[in-house]
């Protein structure tokens, strides 16, 4: 059985600082949920995909493998292989985010992407609707 440390918050409420002290002090894996939907944003931008395109932006949801790791004590985010943790906080993904964690069906496969994620590690996990959605129990 993994245990789940669910952070709900607003945006610059300071989850993001407090769920890695958190992992970092408990030995768990830290899950940063933004990063997941940045990495989305990021790829459909490299690919030339319109903001506006749900179905082309479905598909790379689906498509994608997105892994975060603890390495020396921060968290990476890695796209499909490539470490894009600097990538994903550039101004390009970030005013492209928002559209693309708004669609329903993106949401779904993240979810699902973060619930496998607590299968097998002991997880802090900071994000939206972690604690009413992700893990409601």
């Amino acid at each position: 059985m993994s245990f789940i440390i669910a952070i709900d918050g607003p945006a610059g409420s300071g989850k993001g600082t407090i769920a890695g002290f958190l992992a970092k002090d408990l030995g768990f894996l830290n899950v940063d949920t933004g990063a997941m939907y940045r990495s989305i944003t990021l790829e459909i931008l490299n690919q030339g995909i319109d903001v506006t395109d749900t179905e082309k932006i479905i598909e790379v949801a689906k498509s994608i493998k997105i892994e975060l790791k603890d390495i020396d004590g921060t968290l990476h985010t890695f796209l499909n292989g490539k470490d894009v943790s600097e990538e994903i906080r550039e101004p390009r993904v970030n005013a492209a985010v928002s559209p693309v964690s708004a669609i329903p069906e993106v949401r779904k496969i993240m979810v699902e992407h973060q619930r496998a994620l607590a299968n097998n590690n002991n997880i802090v996990m900071e994000g939206r609707d972690i604690g009413s959605v992700v893990f409601p129990n």
